[in-house]
């Protein structure tokens, strides 16, 4: 899609004190209607005393805190200015309700139909009075995050939360849809108490994500269950650890090695080891590849090669000599007509290899490579609860399920596997489970989705 919004005026109009009741404080979520469907839009409008400031997102193109200026309200009748670089944009529209506004979007040519609807009367809601940052010290390492309390009894153990691969803050915040701070929430209000924390190099935390291996994420895990078990005002003895997608990893290394674990969550968490999964992705990318199997296969084999040399530390300039090698001769093989369209093969095969071996070599993907998640299932000694979504595409049952099954009952353990047949890979409910889909669905779980994990902690 091209860049629709990169930039653009926006018309939304400041009312006269008169009309002061239709203000445009708050957050605005809606879209304009492209072809194909529809284009998310996020307005973040303060009101002061000499009128509005705000920003806009636009989540599908990776746009966020864009300034909107000049901002403008006359009646029912409203308009929004922004411009960046050569392009800009209109939006003209009136209020509908108190809570609502559509009109026109233009960018100097045809009109397109937009509309939003306020969905926050502040553009920063209050902190809920249930919840505590705190800081915790990990060696030099601090790691910021936030305790969620239920206002009555206690009913399960504290709920650790781990996030997916990638930095994440301590919402695990993907696409406005705050996964983790929706989840404690709710979790509180049946009686559990829960932590999140931002991974290293991320909102409070300290540290360099990227250089953070698997042991490191770990220890983290460990320290915050240490500080929580020696600390005067919220002092807890018994921990859950749950894990989305890598965050299981960290969560099942953990849950095997600490005695102080009563129970395990693996959230759309995967089962093979790193290298297998990688190894899958570029199979399935060549699965249309014109090229004969044989030199695919070669190409995927010293592709894995120069991993075991990187993550053993074994002779890699050879295995960079092996990949280079397989991958020139694959690229040479291709048709004319796209082999034409590579201006240096050998340029394009000496910058592949490199960057292979550059991702291969940051601490934390090496360290995850070919550590394999089941072996520590088939120690667990608590209760497991699995979860998976029907739609995933990113951590698939059929790559998945049945791995983890045969480790928990190599463990011998009580565990359960349940299965959200319309969840994607962030439980929400999908149509096709594409992570391009994700900013376009509602900022929800699944139904029945927080229920069951409720309905299993209180009762294991």
């Amino acid at each position: 899609m091209k860049l629709f919004l990169v930039s653009f005026l926006l018309t939304l109009i400041s009312t006269s004190q008169i009309y002061s009741q239709n203000s445009l404080q708050g957050i605005w979520e809606g879209g304009i209607t492209v072809p194909g469907g529809e284009l998310k839009i996020i307005f973040k409008i303060d009101k002061f005393a000499d009128g509005y400031s705000g920003t806009l997102d636009i989540p599908q193109q990776g746009a966020k805190g864009l300034e909107l200026d000049p901002i403008f309200q006359t009646g029912d009748s409203v308009a929004l200015a922004f411009t960046a670089g050569q392009i800009t944009g209109q939006f003209t529209g009136n209020f509908d309700s108190k809570t609502e506004i559509s009109g026109n979007y233009s960018q100097g040519g045809p009109t397109t139909p937009f509309s939003v609807e306020r969905t926050s009367l502040t553009t920063t809601p209050p902190k809920p009075e249930n919840e505590t940052d705190l800081i915790i010290s990990n060696g030099e390492i601090q790691i910021g995050g936030t305790l969620t309390l239920p206002a009555g009894d206690v009913k399960a153990p504290l709920l650790i939360m781990s996030s997916g691969s990638g930095a994440q803050n301590r919402d695990s915040e993907v696409f406005g849809f705050k996964i983790f701070s929706d989840m404690a929430q709710r979790l509180a209000e049946e009686g559990i108490p829960s932590f999140r924390y931002d991974d290293r190099g991320v909102g409070e935390s300290t540290g360099n994500f990227g250089n953070t291996t698997l042991d490191d994420l770990a220890s983290d895990v460990e320290t915050i269950m240490s500080y929580f078990q020696n600390d005067a005002k919220n002092k807890f003895q018994r921990f859950a650890l749950l894990g989305h997608s890598q965050g299981g990893v960290v969560a099942g290394k953990v849950a095997a090695e600490n005695v102080a674990v009563d129970q395990l969550i693996l959230m759309g968490s995967t089962a093979p080891s790193l290298s297998e999964i990688l190894r899958y992705q570029v199979e399935f990318a060549y699965a249309a590849s014109p090229v004969e199997e044989s030199l695919v296969e070669k190409e995927i084999n010293a592709r894995e090669e120069l991993m075991k040399a990187i993550a053993f530390n074994n002779d890699i300039d050879a295995a960079k000599i092996g990949y280079n090698q397989a991958y020139s001769e694959l690229l040479n093989a291709l048709p004319d007509s796209q082999k034409n369209s590579i201006p240096d093969i050998n340029a394009m095969v000496n910058n592949q290899t490199d960057q292979l071996a550059q991702i291969y070599s940051s601490p934390q993907v090496k360290s995850l490579l070919f550590y394999v998640p089941t072996d520590d299932l088939e120690k667990i000694n608590v209760p497991t609860l699995v979860l998976f979504g029907g739609k995933d595409t990113q951590v698939t049952i059929t790559q998945n399920q049945a791995k983890i099954r045969k480790a928990l009952e190599i463990s011998g353990t009580e565990f359960e596997i349940k299965i959200f047949d319309d969840a994607n890979h962030l439980f929400q409910k999908a149509n096709t489970g594409l992570a391009n889909e994700y900013p376009q669905l509602d900022k929800k779980f699944v139904d029945g989705f927080l229920d069951h994990i409720i309905k299993w902690m209180t009762t294991n």
